[in-house]
């Protein structure tokens, strides 16, 4: 259990998302308890172990697995637990690359096709193995500046993905990427959703919309973190940071 853990008797380095391939030298974390890692645990959620403690952290094979909407605020989370200086170290599918093989005239058959496709989505064999996301050079590498690393490299180890070492130059806060994790402990519905206004839109909540939200919530159309996302997409909402990057 997390709360029975006790992180200084493991290294420093974290292999996030072990799957199978157990290291030594590295605290090996997984969700799945069939593959006996040293810790289960979701990777997004680590909070219980220290900040600013581990020099590396590896993840191959596992930021695709998270939703798309998630990709930033992992990748802060990841960079509270590192050193300053610390390494981030990751494999992920090279969405790019995969459409380009799916064009070729060498991989027009069926069984080709579906291996190329699995790369994108998945093997979707068990829970936890599905493919929310992808990535391309471009976005990972403004990713990863955006939160708070200094891309050293990126390349491709072989046709289907990349790979990227990043150092922890700073730290970001939660808030910066659009993670409120405080908002899903608030007590009642109504308070919940007119605090998301105060906290993203920096306004008090119009009546209609707390309504329009609050009953969403009650006829479960729609969840906490899905209220929190859609506040956080609205052009309000981007008109707001814009306005703040520019004065």
């Amino acid at each position: 259990m997390p709360s029975e853990f006790d992180p200084l008797q493991f290294p420093r380095r974290l292999n996030l998302g072990c799957g199978f391939d157990l290291r030594q030298g590295y605290l090996n974390v997984d969700l799945q308890p069939w593959h006996k890692p040293d810790l289960i645990a979701d990777v997004g959620k680590l909070d219980f172990l220290p900040a600013g403690y581990y020099e590396e952290i590896l993840a191959q094979d596992v930021l695709e697995h998270l939703p798309r909407m998630s990709t930033r605020k992992i990748l802060v989370h990841w960079n509270r637990l590192l050193a300053p200086g610390g390494l981030l170290r990751l494999r992920l599918p090279d969405a790019l690359s995969i459409l380009q093989l799916l064009a070729a005239p060498a991989n027009q058959s069926v069984a080709k096709q579906e291996g190329l496709i699995q790369f994108l989505f998945g093997t979707q064999g068990y829970t936890g193995d599905f493919h929310f996301t992808s990535f391309t050079a471009f976005l990972l590498r403004h990713y990863l500046q955006e939160t708070g690393y200094d891309v050293m490299a990126i390349n491709a180890p072989d046709d289907c993905n990349l790979e990227a070492t990043a150092r922890k130059m700073r730290s970001v806060h939660p808030h910066d990427v659009g993670d409120f994790p405080e908002l899903l402990c608030i007590p009642g519905d109504a308070e919940f959703v007119r605090e998301c206004y105060r906290s993203i839109l920096k306004r008090e909540g119009d009546t209609e919309g707390v309504q329009h939200y609050v009953s969403c919530l009650a006829e479960t159309r729609m969840v906490r973190d899905a209220v929190i996302e859609q506040m956080l997409d609205s052009n309000e909402r981007k008109a707001l940071a814009d306005r703040n990057r520019h004065s």
